[in-house]
Order: C-alpha cells, then sequence, then structure tokens
C-alpha cells in the first residue's frame, strides 16, 4: 500500500427498484457513477455500491446513452442524471459531483468514484472508503491487485498507455508522490477533501489535477489494491482517438498547475 502525506444492448433480468430511503437515505459517502451504454452491466454495479458501508445517494450521470442505461440505473436504485450530448467520462463526473454537493447541501459527505462497467466487482470499493472513513486518509486511490494502475496493465502485462505514463510523471513533479493508478476511475475522497474540491480551481472529475489539488493542501493520499472485473478495453481507431484526448487532456490540467503553483 502506497501511501503519501503532505503537511497540513443486451439486458439481463433488472432487480426490482430500491426504495428512494435505500438510494438517497443517511449514508456518508455518495458515489458518482459516469456511464455511456453500460445497460448490461449497471444495474449489478449499482446494487453493489448501495450495499458499500454507509453509502447514501448513488448517481449515476448517463452520457447520452443510446441504450437503457438511463433506465436500468433508475431501476436498481439510482439517483440518474441524463447528459442529452455526449461529453465524456470527465465531464459526466464533474456533473455527478456537483449533484452530490447539491444533495449534502451544508452537510458533509465523502465522494467516491466508480466506474460503470464494474458489475458485482464494484463491491470491492469498500477498501477504498475503509481508510477515508477510518481518518487515515483524505485521497483513496484504487490500484490493480498486482500492484499496476487499473487498465494500464500489471508488471507483465502491456506497457502503461502515454496518458498513465504522462500523469504519473506530472504528479510525482508536482508533489512527490509515485501514483500507479492517477487516471484509475476509482477514487475515494474525505469529506473534508470533497469540500476542499468543490471551493478548487477547476471542476471536480479524477485524474492528476484533481490528485495535485488536494496533495498541495496537505492532504494525505493512499493506494488500495482492488480485485476489479473491468470490461475488456476496446481496440482500434475510436480507442486511439480517445487515448490521444486523454493524453491532451492530462497536459491541459498539469499545465494549469504549473502557471497556478
Amino acid at each position: 500500500m502506497n501511501t503519501h502525506r503532505e503537511p497540513g444492448d443486451s439486458e439481463d433480468s433488472v432487480p426490482s427498484k430500491l426504495s428512494d430511503a435505500a438510494s438517497d437515505g443517511g449514508g456518508t459517502v455518495a458515489v458518482v457513477i459516469p456511464a455511456r451504454n453500460e445497460a448490461s452491466r449497471i444495474a449489478l454495479t449499482v446494487l453493489a455500491a448501495l450495499r458499500l458501508p454507509r453509502v447514501g445517494p448513488v448517481i449515476v450521470v448517463d452520457d447520452a446513452s443510446t441504450d437503457s442505461t438511463a433506465r436500468v440505473a433508475e431501476e436498481s436504485g439510482a439517483r440518474v442524471v441524463r447528459q442529452p450530448v455526449r461529453l465524456g467520462r470527465a465531464a459526466a463526473q464533474q456533473r455527478g459531483t456537483a449533484t452530490a454537493g447539491e444533495l449534502a447541501g451544508t452537510g458533509r459527505l465523502c465522494l467516491l468514484f466508480l466506474d460503470a462497467d464494474l458489475g458485482a466487482s464494484a463491491a470491492a470499493a469498500a477498501l477504498l472508503i475503509e481508510p477515508v472513513l477510518a481518518g487515515t486518509a483524505d485521497l483513496a486511490l484504487g490500484v490493480a491487485a498486482a500492484g499496476e494502475a487499473i487498465g494500464t496493465g500489471t508488471a507483465a502485462g502491456p506497457r502503461p498507455r502515454a496518458a498513465t505514463r504522462r500523469a504519473r510523471s506530472g504528479v510525482q513533479q508536482a508533489t512527490g508522490f509515485a501514483a500507479a493508478a492517477p487516471l484509475g476511475g476509482e477514487l475515494c475522497l474525505s469529506a473534508a477533501a470533497f469540500a476542499a474540491a468543490l471551493t478548487g480551481p477547476g471542476p471536480v472529475a479524477t485524474g492528476p489535477g484533481l490528485i495535485i489539488d488536494l496533495l498541495r493542501q496537505g492532504f494525505r493520499a493512499v493506494e488500495v489494491p482492488l480485485d476489479l472485473d473491468h470490461r475488456r478495453s476496446r481496440q482500434g481507431l475510436r480507442a486511439a482517438l480517445r487515448e490521444l484526448g486523454r493524453y491532451r487532456e492530462v497536459g491541459r490540467e498539469l499545465s494549469a498547475r504549473r502557471k497556478a503553483h
């Protein structure tokens, strides 16, 4: 476990809809799940998220899906926010974060980001919540159980993608923290870190910018190995273009932090 401390449309049967009290109850952790065309997996992801310790609202941001993702998520107990046009994962996370902030009002909520394709394996995110609720970390980052970044290869597998390498280097140069998974979709913030992020320099979404902002403010980070079942990444031209876009986005985030510091 890597710890950093700074000063300071195939659909299976859909489970019955859970009660509003279960999905928006008095938990202390809000869950944000960006989703696009995940109708076959979103139900199990939402149900697993609802069973995590101290979870209150589970917010699924449907990024203009062309399948029944939004309906399935809602029937599974999530609060669904629909994007009218496709804007990408970061924008969906930002929309979900804003919704979580509105639900918190003057109260205090921890924030958990999850990817939509996890299915039942989302239950492993309990390990991310644990150090945050225990007060031993403000920022818990999920890494694959083998120790390498989720979705970026293992020691014996493919070399991490260019965007991940760029994000790792940028975070380490800015904070000294060697993050294995700076672009991972599984991340938990303490209530204090969430509040600080909401008032930070930019919209809240997973990525190197958020990590750098919080570490510079003295929040404590920890990496937690997780055994997650992600859908296999797509290959081809579209995947390459998405990776190029993410690489450029990482560059913009890092450039903004260099200018602000």
